[in-house]
């Protein structure tokens, strides 16, 4: 099963758009409508594909055909499951938050890949105590030739938006070891995130 990223830009999907979607599994991450925005001015959406095959660049600006979309396939490596146990169609319980990362200038991607999984992701385990659901998706290829450059995208979901602003790290020693951890392998002006409410459309 290949897994789709999809950034939808300047009109958010319609229900009979993602109905629409040939995916075993399809996710729609929307804007938080109460905390203050962090992605960019044009993001509606991010929704995330399963499928048995890759779509050709075509096949997904027909998915979204009212919108602007960049897609990536990733290969995706979950950290932390949060064992869904609600129905499709139903808001996910507390928030998430995605990221879109770039690789420090000067770093391969499957160097910057291997220490995000291998070095990365034993500190954020130890020093991230509130995260319900962690996933990291290492971007294979652009599907949209026109997409901006991504190394990496991080789905981290917290149980509540307290966890997310007060428990987030362990303690202070926690905060300066992740941040000098990320400091190595990822370029922390490059990218941007989305802070989002999640509605599994499709369960895998």
């Amino acid at each position: 099963m290949s897994k789709i990223v999809c950034v939808v830009r300047d009109a958010a999907p319609r229900a009979v758009e993602l109905d629409a979607i040939p995916a075993g599994a399809l996710s729609l991450h929307l804007p938080d409508a109460v905390e203050p925005p962090e992605q960019p001015d044009d993001v509606r959406a991010v929704v995330m594909v399963w499928c048995a095959r890759l779509p050709t660049t075509a096949g997904v600006h027909a998915w979204f055909p009212d919108a602007r979309v960049d897609a990536y396939a990733v290969d995706e490596h979950v950290r932390i499951d949060d064992h869904r146990d609600w129905p499709p169609g139903v808001e996910s319980p507390g928030i998430g938050r995605i990221s879109f990362v770039r690789a420090r200038p000067g770093l391969a991607r499957d160097a910057m890949a291997r220490h995000w999984g291998e070095v990365h992701w034993p500190i954020a385990r130890v020093h991230h105590p509130a995260l319900w659901r962690y996933v990291q998706n290492v971007v294979v290829d652009p599907i949209t030739p026109d997409a901006p450059e991504v190394d990496g995208i991080a789905e981290l979901r917290f149980r509540s938006i307290a966890d997310l602003r007060e428990r987030f790290y362990d303690s202070d020693e926690g905060r300066r070891i992740v941040a000098d951890d990320v400091a190595t392998f990822l370029d922390r002006d490059a990218g941007w995130r989305l802070l989002a409410r999640e509605t599994w459309i499709r369960a895998p």
